[in-house]
């Protein structure tokens, strides 16, 4: 017996997303299994899945296969070599039919004639197949070989490639504080798209024997200081989970932006420091990821862009950006946003000595 499962039997679906550039896909599907010996086409998967990585629970599965051996025409010509399919002229109407004989590049084809034996060459006419030829698929598929069982659904959990999220914030100076927002940017390309799925983001290095860089692009976020954050933090393992307070839909090759921390009037101070590799005076902003300063959530690593008011017209013009590592709370922030334009020092050896097997510098 043969059935196919489809995303239209998803009774729920779930995701976790790393910063490595892979995720965790967790789903329940209506399968209605009679008790026969059944290969079940699990279709609708993510064409990057990590076969390896596969759970199923709810069935006993005696073999599986991955299936990716896609639809299109070559392949569908390929597969009638040798057997009868129907030439249709595109201005008469009629069929003929043919014994395909040989598919050239750009599908070029040679056909004989069943009836004349006369032999097409690269005719002009619309090739028709009788049926799509065992073994193609049109979509990525695990085939499963399932022992005879009884099951109305059955719960799959999977790794898959193509997924990524990575942290980025805005911050807007104000005279003696400022306004920070935190987004999240999802990102889908594991070929296949998710709708409603519960999402999770893990911050932190979780071990992988091998992975994948992946550069967000650069984006431009609107500090919306009123808005409440649409996920929810919490410490798990020795990372920490975001967990999204809505069901949202990640569709192939999509990027999704969500917020996750608004922080309102943090103080924060501006000193400057020396930098002696390159003679300049480094701007510094630093602050306290405290409760009570107005924060004190674990900041996972991104980029901060910074930003203030233009008092002439009141626009935000931007100051400069930095980046943070994973920062857990009641840590301080430090930013190097720039280099200050009229401060200057000259840097020199003033002294040198030798004291007890070292050597002594001052500057």
């Amino acid at each position: 017996m043969k059935k196919m499962s489809t995303a239209d039997d998803m009774q729920d679906i779930s995701l976790t997303i790393y910063n490595g550039g892979f995720g965790a896909v967790k789903e329940t599907r209506n399968i209605n299994l009679s008790g026969t010996e059944t290969e079940l086409i699990f279709a609708d998967v993510a064409q990057q899945i990590e076969t390896d990585s596969l759970l199923v629970d709810g069935v006993n599965i005696l073999e599986f296969n991955y299936d990716y051996d896609l639809v299109d025409r070559d392949k569908l010509l390929g597969k009638y070599i040798d057997k009868e399919v129907y030439l249709k002229d595109r201005k008469i109407g009629d069929k003929k039919s043919c014994r395909l004989l040989s598919v050239e590049g750009a599908g070029r084809c040679v056909l004989e004639d069943c009836t004349t034996k006369e032999i097409y060459i690269d005719a002009q006419a619309e090739i028709i197949l009788p049926s799509l030829p065992s073994g193609l698929i049109v979509k990525p598929a695990l085939v499963w070989k399932i022992s005879p069982s009884s099951a109305e659904s059955v719960k799959v959990s999977y790794l898959s490639q193509g997924f990524n999220w990575n942290a980025n914030y805005v911050i807007e100076l104000l005279e003696k504080t400022l306004n920070i927002a935190g987004w999240a940017e999802i990102e889908n390309q594991s070929g296949a798209t998710f709708e409603n799925a519960k999402v999770k983001l893990i911050a932190g290095d979780v071990n992988r024997i091998s992975k994948d860089d992946y550069e967000m692009e650069d984006r431009m976020y609107v500090c919306e200081s009123a808005a409440a954050p649409q996920a929810e933090e919490k410490t798990f393992f020795d990372y920490h989970m975001y967990t999204l307070l809505h069901p949202t839909t990640l569709k192939n090759n999509q990027t999704k932006q969500i917020n996750i921390l608004n922080g309102l009037d943090i103080p924060y101070k501006r000193y400057y420091q020396l930098n002696t590799r390159d003679e300049k005076v480094n701007v510094v902003i630093e602050f306290a990821n405290s409760k009570e300063c107005g924060l004190g959530i674990a900041m996972p690593k991104g980029k901060i862009k910074l930003y203030k008011a233009d008092e002439a017209d009141s626009s935000l013009e931007f100051i400069g950006e930095d980046s943070i590592g994973h920062t857990p709370k009641d840590e301080n922030i430090k930013l190097t946003i720039g280099n200050a334009f009229d401060i200057t020092f000259t840097c020199g050896e003033v002294d040198r000595k030798k004291m007890d097997g070292f050597e002594h510098y001052k500057y």
